[in-house]
């Protein structure tokens, strides 16, 4: 089952005061552990870890960007191979990443494979799952009604030192929904284990009454119309009923970030056999 929590009524709304205040109400979980911050940015992140007591490898697409000479930060790209052998790490932080990938898929199997087992990983992202996002994707395809949507002229930079198409750093092109990122932890031997309370956005909440009561009702149509169809399956009720409380989590329908942490239950050969009944053999990547 997901843990969840209900998101604050006060407080911050800026993922660089949501995301390390968390971390230091677990600060006891990184004391001598080993940890990957990627994309670390200024590396503010990677030196809060370090205070907490973690050996902190960093990572970023602009290491030239990263503030903190007594952390090493190792140039890499998330649309790539990651340069980290498997199972080097017992925690990923992936902060504000996933809605530049075009390869989600890609990004979760990379994180997947540098864990440890029973390592986990903590990515976060806007909210594309809230409420106002439903709404501004309605009206404008867009996060948020007030912007336009993604676009090459407003989504696209580079730094002064890009050399190739791979040193392009694209924006908020690529929506990670929460639904979406459960099916692609999936196949690649992740599962969420708890989605992180984040401060509430108050147009999302005003939007509560008049969409809840209707996404129920969907809801049960959608899992009573799947139970029927289709080769019988174990695992789906198991699957509905998570995305059900994905779905009805007044964290996700409410809250501005996601910060969904993901705990890796196999390799992801092993996990594409568990879900196709087949073993698929990952080829060699250079």
């Amino acid at each position: 089952m997901i843990r969840f929590s209900p998101p604050a009524f006060s407080g911050s709304k800026d993922i660089k005061v949501l995301l390390p205040n968390m971390l230091r109400r677990r600060k006891t979980d990184f004391v001598d552990k080993d940890v990957l911050d990627v994309p670390a940015g200024n590396g503010d992140t990677s030196q809060l870890l370090l205070e907490l007591g973690a050996r902190v490898t960093a990572s970023d697409l602009y290491p030239e960007f990263f503030r903190y000479p007594a952390i090493r930060c190792v140039k890499a790209n998330l649309n790539g191979v990651l340069p980290f052998d498997a199972a080097s790490f017992d925690f990923v932080i992936c902060q504000e990443g996933i809605e530049h990938m075009p390869n989600q898929l890609h990004l979760f199997q990379e994180l997947n494979r540098v864990l440890r087992p029973g390592g986990r990983a903590i990515i976060t992202t806007p909210n594309y799952s809230n409420l106002r996002t439903r709404l501004s994707y309605l009206l404008l395809e867009s996060e948020a009604y007030k912007l336009m949507a993604p676009n090459e002229t407003d989504s696209v930079w580079a730094s002064d030192n890009a050399q190739t198409i791979h040193d392009v750093y694209l924006g908020h092109i690529f929506f990670a929904n929460v639904t979406k990122q459960r099916v692609l932890a999936a196949l690649s031997g992740l599962r969420i284990v708890e989605v992180h309370p984040t401060r509430v956005n108050y147009t999302s909440l005003a939007l509560l009454p008049f969409y809840y009561p209707w996404m129920r009702v969907a809801g049960w149509l959608a899992r009573r119309r799947g139970l029927k169809r289709g080769a019988p399956s174990a695992r789906r009720p198991e699957v509905y009923t998570e995305l059900a409380q994905l779905n009805q989590s007044l964290n996700v329908l409410t809250g501005g970030h996601l910060i969904v942490e993901y705990q890796k239950r196999m390799e992801t050969p092993e996990a594409v056999a568990e879900l196709t009944g087949k073993l698929v053999l990952e080829t060699a990547q250079t």
